[in-house]
C-alpha cells in the first residue's frame, strides 16, 4: 500500500471453485421412455474441461493528495457437459427449464430461435447418434458413442458466476405422437413400442394380437397419453394402467395380446370413427349352465358402497406439468346416498386435461353404473369364450330372458369345466348371431398326439431386418393337433438346449414354378391352412408383406387364392435386400411375419454347424414329444448379410482433379468394396470402412485417365458380399466453341470467342492453316492460353486462312471439341 506521501493499490477477489457442482449425476439409473410430449429431467452422464475465467474491476478514490486504487477480481465459469434424457428417439425438444426461467421459443431478427437453440444445446435424439464431435476432437480417449441414447451436449456452457449447473428439465417430445400437431400418443402405439421394441422392449417376442380396435377407440374418443417412464416398474403394471385409464381391458388371447374396448356407443373424432361390436356370441340358457341349483349366481354391490365421486391426479401441461387433480360426481347419488369419495388415481400419463377429465367420468360411470355381476360354469365347447366376449343369458328363476352381459373372466379347472364371471351391459337388447354349436355331451380335450412339425425352414435374415444383430431365423409349423413347439439346439448333435417356443404355425410352403428375375407375379403353395391377404403399394413399400422364396426377399401387393393353400402373389416388388434372381420349382417360401421364431448368436458361431430339434406339443401345450422322438435339422452358420449399398450418389462434382462418392451406411456391414470400372474394365478395387471415397487424378493417370467411369459399391460383414450398387458419372469433353470471331489486317488475324463455362478449364488454342481440310489432331497450334483472344501475326497479306479454336479441361487435356472451321484473309494493304 502507498504512505505518506501517494496513493495505493487495493486488490480484492472472490474465492475461486476449481470445481463444478452438478444438479444430478447418478451410476445406475433406469434410463426413461418417453412417448407423446412430456416433462422430464435430465441425469448429466459427462462433464469436463470446467474452466475458471477472471474478471478485474479497477475503481479509484482520494483527493489531491493520492488516491486509492481497488482492484476487484471476480470469476465466471463453464464447462462442456453431456445430458441424458430418454432411451427411445426423440422428435424435437420443447420448452426447457432452467431452475426457475422457463425457456420459450423466440423471435430474433425475424429468425424464430427454439429453446434448445437458445442456450446452446446440441440434440441428440437416439436415432444412430454418431459420437458427439467435440469429444472426440478434445478427448477422444473419452468419446463413448451413445448411439441409441437421446441426450443434449453443449461445449464450453456458461454457469455464469456460480460453478453450480441449474437444474434443467426438458419438454421431450417422442417419435411416437398421434400426429405432427397433436403431441400425445395413441396408446395403441405405445403399448406396441414398450412391448415389442427389439431394442428396450419388455417382451420384444411376445405375440401381439391386432390392436386396431384398441388404437381406432382411442383416436376417436381423443384418448392419448404421453407417460414418461422414469422409474423401474414390472411391465404389467405399466400396461394394465394405461389400458384401464382409456376404458379398455388386456385379454389374454390364444391368438396372442389383446386388448379391447368397453366403449358401448359410436363415436367419431380426429378424423375416426369407432363402431362398437355388441352382438353375442353365444345365446345362454338352462342347459348350457352346468349345475341345476343355482345355474346363474348374481351378485350385486350395495348402492352405499358405490363411489360417486371419483378423481384422476394428472400433470397439467398447460401449468408446466404440474400434478393437479380432475374429478366427477354423480349429484343426484349423492343426494340420495351421501358423498362416497374414491382415493385419487395417480395417471400421470395423462398431460391435458379435457383427457383427464373424459377419463375420470369413463371411470365413475363404470363404477357406479356397472354393478351386477354374475358368475355360472359352462363346458369345454365354450372354450372359444374369451374376456370381453358379449353373451346372453337365459336364467328363468332370476327372471333372465336373453340378458346382455360382458365377460370379464374366463377359469378353467382341471376336468375342463370353465367358470365364467361377467358384468352387466347396460344396453338395449340386440339381435345376434349365433354360433355354431358343439353336441352338447362336452368336449374332453388335451389328449391329442401333436405330430411332428413340418420340415422348417432356417435361414439368416438380412442384418438391416434385425438391427445388425446376428440371428438364426425359423419357420415351422404342423398338422392340425399341432400347437407349436419348443425349440432345442446343439453344437455336437447329442447335448441340447432349449431356447424358445413356438406358438402357432409360420405360413411357408414352395414356389409352384420357375420364375427369371424380372417376374411381377409367383405362385406359391403353402404347406398349412393359414390364409395370405392382398395390401397396398404402400404397405408393400415398407415391408409390410415381406416374404422370401430363396434367398430373395420381396413384397408383394395380391394375394389371390387359386386352391387350397394355392395362392397367386402379384404386383411384386423384387430385390428388397439384393438384386432379384431365378428361382426353381420348389424352393422354399416363407411369408415374413411375427409367426417366425428367431434366435440370436454370438459372433464366434460363424461357419459352425449346428443341430436343431423341435418337440411338438398339442393345442393345449400337452403332450409334448421328447427329445428322442424327433428329426435334428442341421444348419451351417454364415453369418448374417449386411444389405446391399443405398444412396450411392456424387459428393463432390467430376470436375479438376478428383472427384468423390458417397453412400449410407448399411446396417451390420464392417466394411465396403469399391470398384472404379470404365467401359466394362475394372481399373481399381478399394476396400475401406467409410462411407465415402475419393478418386483422384494420380490414381486415374496410373488407371488410364477415361471420361466416362462406373463406380460400384458392396457392403460387407465378415466374409459376407452384398451385390454392387452402381453409379454412372462422366466429365465430358469441354463443349464446341460456337461464337467465334475472327478480323484480319495485313499481316495478322485476331481471334476472340466467349469464355467457355466448363469450371475445370485448362486453356484454349487457336489453329490456323492455309488449307482449308487441315486437321487439328496433326497440326501444330498457333497459339494456347487462358484469355478469350489472340492475336495471329507473321502472316502473309491477301491470302485466305482456315481457324479453328477449342477448350480443353485439366482432367484429359488431350480430349478436343474444334469449332467449326472459319475462313478468314488478310488484307492488302
Amino acid at each position: 500500500m502507498g504512505g505518506v506521501f501517494g496513493g495505493g493499490t487495493v486488490s480484492t477477489s472472490d474465492k475461486r471453485i476449481n470445481s463444478m457442482r452438478i444438479q444430478q449425476s447418478a451410476y445406475g439409473l433406469a434410463q426413461p421412455l418417453i412417448y407423446g410430449k412430456n416433462r422430464v429431467a435430465a441425469n448429466m452422464f459427462w462433464y469436463g474441461d470446467f474452466k475458471a475465467t477472471a474478471h478485474t474491476t479497477t475503481t479509484k478514490s482520494g483527493g489531491k493528495g493520492g488516491g486509492v486504487k481497488t482492484n476487484n477480481t471476480t470469476y465466471t465459469y463453464s464447462a462442456s457437459l453431456m445430458l441424458g434424457l430418454c432411451e427411445n428417439k426423440i422428435k424435437d425438444i420443447g420448452i426447457i427449464w432452467r431452475d426457475k426461467e422457463q425457456i420459450v421459443p423466440k423471435t430474433e431478427a425475424g429468425i424464430q430461435l427454439q429453446p434448445i437453440d437458445q442456450i446452446g444445446f446440441e440434440l441428440f435424439n437416439g436415432d444412430r447418434n454418431p459420437v458427439w464431435g467435440y469429444l472426440a476432437s478434445k478427448h477422444p480417449d473419452q468419446a463413448v458413442h451413445y448411439p441409441f441414447l437421446g441426450y443434449v451436449a453443449c461445449a464450453n456452457y456458461d454457469l455464469g458466476g456460480s460453478a453450480n449447473l441449474s437444474n434443467h428439465t426438458f419438454e421431450v417430445i417422442s417419435n411416437i405422437t398421434f400426429s405432427n400437431t397433436i403431441h400425445d400418443a395413441n396408446p395403441a402405439d405405445v403399448i406396441q413400442d414398450f412391448i415389442t421394441n427389439p431394442r428396450y422392449g419388455a417382451a420384444p417376442n411376445l405375440e401381439m394380437a391386432d390392436l386396431s380396435e384398441l388404437r381406432t377407440y382411442c383416436a376417436a374418443t381423443n384418448l392419448l397419453v404421453s407417460p414418461a417412464m422414469t422409474e423401474q416398474r414390472e411391465a404389467f403394471e405399466i400396461i394394465n394402467e394405461i389400458v384401464e385409464a382409456v376404458n379398455c381391458a388386456v385379454v389374454p388371447s390364444p391368438d396372442g395380446l389383446k386388448i379391447r374396448s368397453f366403449g358401448d356407443s359410436a363415436v367419431t373424432g380426429n378424423g375416426v370413427t369407432f363402431t362398437p361390436n355388441l352382438e353375442p356370441v353365444y345365446h345362454l340358457t338352462d342347459d348350457d349352465f352346468i349345475g341345476n341349483d343355482e345355474p346363474v349366481r348374481v351378485r350385486r354391490s350395495r348402492d352405499t358402497d358405490a363411489y360417486n365421486h371419483c378423481q384422476i391426479e394428472y400433470v397439467n401441461r398447460f401449468n408446466q406439468y404440474n400434478t393437479e387433480t380432475v374429478e366427477a360426481k354423480d349429484q343426484a347419488n349423492i343426494e340420495m346416498f351421501g358423498l362416497r369419495t374414491q382415493d385419487p388415481v395417480k395417471y400421470e400419463f395423462f398431460c391435458e386435461p379435457k383427457i383427464a377429465r373424459h377419463a375420470v367420468q369413463l371411470l365413475l360411470q363404470r363404477m357406479l353404473y356397472v354393478r351386477n355381476e354374475y358368475e355360472f360354469e359352462l363346458g369345454w365347447k365354450y372354450c372359444r369364450l374369451e374376456p370381453m366376449d358379449i353373451v346372453t343369458i337365459t336364467d328363468e328363476s332370476l327372471g333372465l330372458n336373453r340378458f346382455l352381459v360382458r365377460i370379464t373372466r374366463v377359469e378353467e379347472d382341471e376336468d375342463g369345466m370353465l367358470t365364467i364371471t361377467a358384468e352387466e351391459l347396460a344396453i338395449g337388447s340386440r339381435s345376434a348371431v349365433e354360433y355354431d354349436m358343439q353336441s352338447s355331451n362336452g368336449y374332453q380335450g388335451g389328449n391329442e398326439e401333436p405330430g411332428n412339425i413340418n420340415a422348417p425352414v432356417i435361414f439368416e435374415p438380412p442384418l438391416d431386418l434385425t438391427d445388425g444383430k446376428n440371428q438364426i431365423w425359423v419357420a415351422a409349423s404342423g398338422g392340425i393337433n399341432w400347437g407349436g413347439c419348443n425349440v432345442w439346439v446343439s453344437l455336437d448333435n447329442t447335448t441340447y438346449e432349449m431356447i424358445g417356443t413356438i406358438y402357432g404355425s409360420a405360413r411357408y410352403g414352395t414356389l409352384v414354378s420357375g420364375i427369371n428375375a424380372s417376374a411381377t407375379a409367383m405362385q406359391v403353395h403353402l404347406n398349412t391352412s393359414s390364409q395370405i391377404f392382398s395390401g397396398t403399394l404402400e404397405e408393400a413399400q415398407i415391408d409390410a408383406t415381406l416374404c422370401k422364396v430363396g434367398d430373395e426377399f420381396f413384397n408383394y401387393q395380391e394375394a389371390t387364392l387359386d386352391g387350397s393353400g394355392l395362392y397367386t402373389l402379384g404386383g411384386l416388388l423384387r430385390g428388397r435386400f439384393d438384386d432379384a434372381q431365378a428361382h426353381n420349382a420348389g424352393e422354399p417360401f416363407v411369408r415374413i411375419d411375427r409367426a417366425i421364431f428367431d434366435y440370436g448368436f454370438k459372433p464366434n458361431l460363424v461357419g459352425k454347424q449346428v443341430y436343431m430339434k423341435f418337440t411338438s406339443f398339442n393345442g393345449l401345450q400337452q403332450k409334448e414329444e421328447t427329445l428322442d422322438e424327433v428329426t435334428a435339422y442341421s444348419y451351417t452358420i454364415t453369418g448374417g448379410r449386411s444389405a446391399g449399398v443405398k444412396g450411392l450418389s456424387l459428393q463432390s462434382a467430376f470436375e479438376g482433379t478428383s472427384f468423390k462418392v458417397q453412400w449410407q451406411s448399411s446396417a451390420g456391414a464392417n466394411g465396403y468394396r469399391v470398384q472404379i470400372m470404365s467401359g466394362g474394365v475394372l481399373l481399381r478395387e478399394v476396400d475401406t470402412t467409410n462411407t465415402d471415397y475419393s478418386y483422384s487424378m494420380d490414381e486415374a493417370k496410373i488407371d488410364g485417365v477415361q471420361r466416362s467411369y462406373t463406380v460400384r459399391v458392396a457392403s460387407k460383414s465378415g466374409g459376407n458380399i452384398s451385390t454392387f450398387a452402381e453409379l454412372n458419372i462422366s466429365n465430358p469433353v469441354p463443349p464446341q466453341l460456337l461464337n467465334v470471331y475472327t478480323s484480319a489486317t495485313v499481316d495478322s488475324i485476331t481471334v476472340t470467342w466467349i469464355p467457355s463455362e466448363v469450371p475445370d478449364l485448362k486453356d484454349y488454342q487457336v489453329w490456323v492453316s492455309t488449307n482449308a481440310n487441315f486437321d487439328p489432331d496433326t497440326t501444330t497450334a498457333k497459339w494456347t492460353g487462358t484469355e478469350n483472344a489472340c492475336t495471329i501475326t507473321g502472316l502473309e497479306s491477301t491470302t485466305t486462312y482456315y481457324v479453328r479454336v477449342a477448350a480443353r479441361d485439366v482432367w484429359k487435356p488431350t480430349s478436343w471439341n474444334y469449332s467449326t472451321r472459319i475462313t478468314q484473309a488478310t488484307s492488302d494493304s
